[in-house]
């Protein structure tokens, strides 16, 4: 390959694409992951001469989408690894940190071995209102936290809009870990680290439930239902005590749009629009009781 000096005005536009195409991937070229010794020489393949191909290999399954029934039937929580699933990890947990520490630990999940962080939360554990989302982005990857990209910003903007701030909101996701190439997480990536974002839940104790897009809402809500039919309708989401059981308490739970599909079809802001002012008056009737 030409070195970059020499690169010609085609062969530069070639290389950028084969850039983007690797990072809509989910390559990194900046932070190269490094496994342990130990696990790589049991990853590496026989010395043939396909081993020396250039194409990607990857470590997860062919994403599938993430519904109620799939997720139920390979088992909430049910890890394929040798480790405790992560029912019995998170169930340990009596405070929010306490939680923190235990899915920084946690090694169900096979998407923590190309994430870079793992991504916890931000704002207000204390606030009345937790928003959940699906999974990290690259940006949130990079930082730690969550909803600080491009759609971290627009969602700020949504609750400033109705007078909602950092400080009145408590902000996590269904899944802990980016996927590759900022795909949606896999049935089986949601069935194994829905115990975790169910015990965040229970220990945050908010008034209200924010559920932004179908990942988070079908999940969490166990509802076959896409976010269109979902959203902008009041329902109910029953707390899971530390067994996964539901309890007797309740929490007003709203599923809205993502603002990732927000930014891709900005006609429908007008419906997240209404969704909003209705959390507006909700909270009104809660600050009134």
């Amino acid at each position: 390959m030409p070195s970059p000096e020499h690169l010609s005005q085609s062969n530069e536009r070639a290389l950028k694409a084969l850039i983007a195409w690797w990072a809509d991937a989910g390559i990194e070229l900046d932070a190269p992951i490094v496994r342990p010794r130990a696990e790589r020489a049991a990853a590496a393949p026989a010395k043939t001469q396909a081993s020396h191909s250039r194409e990607p290999v990857y470590d997860s399954p062919a994403p599938r989408a993430a519904t109620a029934a799939a997720a139920k039937a390979a088992g909430f929580g049910d890890s394929a690894g040798s480790g405790p699933s992560a029912r019995e990890a998170a169930a340990k947990a009596d405070d929010i940190e306490a939680l923190r520490k235990i899915i920084e630990d946690f090694e169900g999940c096979t998407l923590k071995r190309t994430a870079r962080n793992t991504v916890f939360s931000r704002g207000n554990p204390a606030a009345k209102i937790m928003i959940v989302g699906e999974a990290p982005g690259r940006d949130e990857d990079e930082r730690g936290i969550p909803f600080v990209g491009r759609s971290g910003q627009l969602l700020d903007k949504m609750f400033a809009s109705i007078g909602l701030g950092e400080d009145d909101l408590y902000i996590s996701n269904i899944v802990n870990w980016r996927p590759p190439g900022n795909r949606n997480p896999t049935q089986e990536e949601v069935a194994v680290c829905l115990p975790l974002i169910e015990r965040h839940i229970a220990l945050a104790k908010p008034d209200v439930l924010i559920l932004t897009g179908g990942v988070a809402a079908q999940s969490l809500l166990r509802a076959e239902a896409g976010i269109t039919k979902l959203r902008g309708k009041w329902t109910e989401y029953a707390v899971k005590d530390a067994g996964g059981e539901a309890s007797n308490n309740k929490l007003s739970c709203l599923p809205i749009f993502h603002p990732s599909y927000l930014l891709r079809q900005p006609a429908h802001k007008r419906l997240a629009w209404a969704d909003l002012l209705a959390l507006k008056a909700h909270m009104s009737e809660i600050a009134a009781e």
